[in-house]
């Protein structure tokens, strides 16, 4: 594993860990804001140590680089869908909770157990996090793609294209991991609930909800194992200038 894979699975890590231990404490809303913080500072590092090639500045390209040639629409669909049902999540507790079978979920932690009663959950600093998660992954993509192009020559274009194409994706791949690492958790947190019968639950509903949390939990992996594994063929705009560079080195 590379160092710049370290530094992204190390800030994934202590985001999932530190994040997953401020749940069962006092300090429950602020779990999304440390797996957002921890996963952005491991991603930063990860490409600061990470060298880009063809330093050497070279004249404006005749291609005109589009977002959407570098984002996968796959990839922004199943992140729509995360964010879908945190979303649902988040309305069941604050809003409708009275008109669902979700009832509102005890605090994770074991204040109920020992006073009876609880902090109220506000699931309010959540959605703003991954607000401004989604916000900054998206300025971040426009950024690298719009970005001047590097290199003097075919080669150096193209080697400047596939890691532009590469940068995009670990954005992307970051924000869907934070995404789904969300979700799984607040899916973890209903089904454990409703998955309490004698306190009034719905067993088929918790089996549901784990199901959903499980889906979750593979996506976080398929996400988040881009972030740590060698960067995978180049496709797209990135190909074809790998294409270039090939036909010119034959040349």
């Amino acid at each position: 594993m590379a160092v710049s894979e370290r530094c992204r699975a190390t800030g994934i890590a202590v985001g999932v860990g530190v994040g997953f231990a401020l749940v069962r404490t006092i300090y429950f809303e602020l779990a999304p804001v440390v797996l957002a913080v921890a996963t952005v500072v491991g991603m930063l590092a990860g490409e600061a140590v990470s060298p880009r090639p063809a330093r050497r500045s070279g004249g404006a390209g005749l291609r005109v680089r589009r977002m959407s040639d570098y984002v996968a629409a796959g990839d922004l669909v199943v992140i729509g869908l995360l964010a879908a049902g945190v979303a649902g999540f988040v309305a069941s507790y604050h809003y409708v909770a009275g008109f669902t079978a979700f009832p509102q979920p005890d605090r994770p932690g074991h204040e109920v157990e020992y006073y009876g009663t609880a902090a109220p959950v506000t699931l309010v600093g959540t959605i703003a996090t991954l607000g401004v998660v989604a916000v900054l992954a998206a300025l971040a993509v426009w950024r690298v793609v719009r970005s001047p192009q590097l290199g003097l020559d075919e080669a150096e274009h193209a080697a400047d294209g596939m890691w532009r194409q590469a940068a995009v994706r670990r954005i992307v791949h970051g924000c869907g991991a934070i995404f789904a690492v969300v979700l799984t958790s607040l899916a973890f947190w209903y089904a454990d609930d409703q998955l309490d019968w004698r306190g009034a639950g719905s067993p088929p509903w918790g089996y549901t909800l784990s199901l959903l949390a499980a889906a979750g939990l593979v996506t976080f992996a398929r996400f988040a194992g881009t972030l740590v594994t060698p960067p995978q063929e180049a496709t797209g705009p990135a190909r074809e200038e790998a294409a270039v560079r090939e036909s010119a080195a034959a040349r």
